[in-house]
């Protein structure tokens, strides 16, 4: 439950709270509503500076490059289901330092999806048009707590290979939590190509 606005307070790459571990989100919209769902943070095999990450939920995988004080990314995507590698260029925007309510980042991305097979098979290319906005904080109710939470909007547009992207997605994020609540796409890379339009909205049910 989404209550009264809060003071905002400044966008800071660390309020992802990037730790080896579970988390469990409650499915509240969507086909699978009424499910659980396990979201599981690992630092990258063989990375040495504790800044790559892997963040899995089911068969997908995202891939975070973290740039402490500056910015935390989308590097790549991996969906098992759909057999597809989605590599994006420069890195998709999750976090930005520095951001304040009412601010807003643009950025165009070159987007290339390979057979997760073959990673020489370049199946769809294309671009995307992303726009970062900050919409302010608000006090979060979720089955983990209640919290304070700033309200983050992404809006996509674009072209990648057969698929026009329209979409938004939502998420609030509170310090020294993460995630607690989304509105989102149930598979990021399967909607750039296969146009799939199920929504999902999940809140945090327990932390690791």
């Amino acid at each position: 439950m989404v209550g009264q606005p809060v003071p905002a307070f400044t966008i800071d790459p660390a309020l992802a709270s990037l730790a080896a571990g579970t988390r469990q989100y409650q499915i509240v919209s969507g086909p699978n509503a009424g499910t659980t769902e396990q979201h599981v943070i690992a630092p990258l095999a063989g990375d040495t500076t504790g800044t790559k990450w892997r963040y899995t939920i089911g068969d997908r995988s995202v891939y975070l490059q973290l740039q402490p004080g500056q910015s935390l990314n989308v590097v790549s995507e991996q969906d098992g289901d759909q057999g597809v590698s989605t590599q994006y260029s420069p890195p998709e925007p999750l976090l930005i330092a520095g951001m304040n309510a009412g601010d807003s980042k643009s950025v165009t991305l070159k987007v290339n999806v390979y057979d997760l097979s073959d990673p020489s098979d370049l199946e769809h290319q294309g671009s995307l048009d992303v726009t970062l906005t900050y919409v302010g904080a608000y006090q979060v109710t979720v089955p983990a707590g209640t919290y304070d939470a700033a309200l983050l909007k992404w809006a996509f547009n674009g072209k990648i290979g057969p698929a026009t992207v329209e979409d938004i997605q939502a998420r609030f994020v509170a310090p020294n939590v993460g995630m607690v609540a989304a509105a989102e796409k149930r598979d990021v890379a399967a909607f750039l190509i296969y146009n799939d339009n199920t929504k999902v909205g999940k809140v945090l049910a327990q932390q690791p």
